[in-house]
């Protein structure tokens, strides 16, 4: 529908096809009318009573009152020009149509909602993978065995271990020297020496 301002702007001049149609049509519903249809008639259209008389004694009918009687009488404004033998109903596609055939151009711009742009194609989302994360340092932290735990590696080694065979004895140099090699390794946390460090710590107290 549009608003009394827009109304208000339509020109004054003669739409009717068939003069004699819209003199009868516009009278019988005038008088038809109730006393609030026929203000809010005039209100739309910002007229009075003898602008309608007149429509009905000449014939002649403008956009603006046209369209006034369509939307409160719920017409269709083809009826009232005698362009259409049936009353039917007020529709937004007739007035839109009276427009375009007057040349509203500019107005019809302004009360018609542009068309929707066509849904544009989602971008296929891709979840970017994160960063793997840096390999932990292969290197742990030292932790010194308590003394329940050397003595229990000490027996699990002894365990599995095969029937000693007899061995030649080193030299205490070179025992010194082993030894002082794996205190070095095992300060070094080389793989394994801490655990052969204390099983010789463990046989020597023992």
């Amino acid at each position: 529908m549009l608003t009394a301002e827009n109304i208000q702007s339509l020109k004054q001049t003669n739409i009717s096809v068939d003069g004699e149609k819209t003199k009868e049509r516009v009278e019988a519903l005038w008088k038809a009318a109730k006393g609030a249809e026929k203000q809010a008639i005039r209100e739309l259209a910002n007229v009075v009573a003898a602008t309608v008389y007149r429509i009905y004694n000449t014939g002649s009918i403008s956009a603006k009152l046209a369209i006034a009687f369509a939307q409160v009488l719920n017409v269709s404004p083809f009826y009232l020009t005698g362009e259409a033998d049936e009353p039917g109903a007020f529709s937004e596609a007739d007035l839109l149509r009276l427009l375009e055939q007057q040349g509203y151009k500019k107005l019809l711009a302004e009360i018609t909602p542009p068309a929707e742009e066509a849904e544009k194609p989602k971008r296929k989302y891709t979840r970017r993978q994160k960063p793997e994360a840096e390999e932990a340092s292969a290197v742990e932290e030292h932790v010194p065995m308590t003394d329940e735990e050397v003595a229990e590696a000490v027996e699990e080694a002894l365990a599995a271990m095969p029937p000693a065979e007899p061995v030649n004895i080193l030299p205490e140099e070179d025992l010194q020297a082993l030894l002082h090699a794996l205190v070095i390794r095992a300060n070094a946390t080389a793989a394994g020496a801490a655990g052969k460090l204390a099983q010789v710590q463990e046989i020597l107290l023992s």
